[in-house]
């Protein structure tokens, strides 16, 4: 996302936030932990996640961090696809 997003991000001068969040994957799903953390930030205004691109029969089988985002997240989200 760095690499992709931020340049455009930049060009628009769009103010943004790069957070690498760390998990534990025997307690949560990083998508679970992605909706946490932007409900608390309080001036989080969109959430950007990156598409695997696995297809939708992977997705059915493995689950999507992207698919939890947008059912679940109280705050916008934007899919990027690479």
């Amino acid at each position: 996302l760095n690499q992709n997003v931020a340049p455009i991000l930049n060009e628009a001068k769009i103010t943004f936030q790069i957070d690498i969040v760390a998990y534990d994957t025997n307690t949560s799903s990083i998508g679970e932990v992605l909706c946490d953390k932007a409900d608390l930030i309080d001036d989080t205004v969109a959430v950007i996640v990156a598409s695997s691109g696995k297809g939708k029969v992977k997705e059915f089988f493995v689950g999507s961090t992207c698919n939890y985002c947008l059912h679940r997240c109280k705050k916008p989200i934007i899919v990027y696809k690479p």
